[in-house]
């Protein structure tokens, strides 16, 4: 899914946990790159060594978004596709205020309010994973931006989290 707001990936979360009777929501930014790197820290999801041929980048020439089972040796540890290249990811976690440096940098601390859902528009969230006309230094496990969270593009899209029962 592509050109949905912060505000438009919530609201499907919200209403997938309602219809499915399961909890969802957005992966917070440490959830999202826990689920990219895997536990050995890795600079791609499927290892520290570039390979165009695992993900939709400015490399591989695609010069659009791809279904998520075109790049299968590009999964995760975790068996997760698409976590670099293709489309931008919604986070549900802040960026901050500020465009030049984050206001929530690492290590990440679940607790400083970079998690709270409330914040208005004027503070950016965090999106991960790059896309699909960035290079590969913009398609890393690490990379980070931020957007407006009522801002919809082409390249920006989500994933979501489903939450364990309780």
């Amino acid at each position: 899914m592509v050109e949905v707001s912060w505000y438009d990936a919530k609201s499907y979360s919200q209403w997938l946990s309602q219809v499915t009777g399961k909890g969802y929501r957005l992966p917070s930014e440490a959830e999202w790159e826990k689920g990219a790197r895997g536990s050995d820290g890795r600079i791609y999801p499927w290892g520290n060594w570039w390979d165009a041929r695992r993900c939709n980048s400015k490399e591989g020439r695609q010069g659009n978004t791809t279904p998520v089972a075109a790049y299968p040796k590009g999964a995760s540890p975790y068996g997760l596709l698409d976590m670099v290249g293709n489309v931008w990811e919604w986070t549900r976690s802040l960026w901050g205020q500020g465009v030049v440096r984050p206001e929530y940098r690492y290590p990440y601390r679940p607790t400083d309010g970079r998690e709270n859902l409330a914040s208005g528009q004027e503070v950016l969230r965090g999106m991960r994973g790059g896309a699909f006309f960035y290079d590969l230094k913009n398609v890393r496990c690490a990379c980070r931006d931020w957007s407006p969270s009522g801002f919809r593009h082409r390249v920006i899209g989500f994933r979501v989290v489903v939450l364990p029962a309780s």
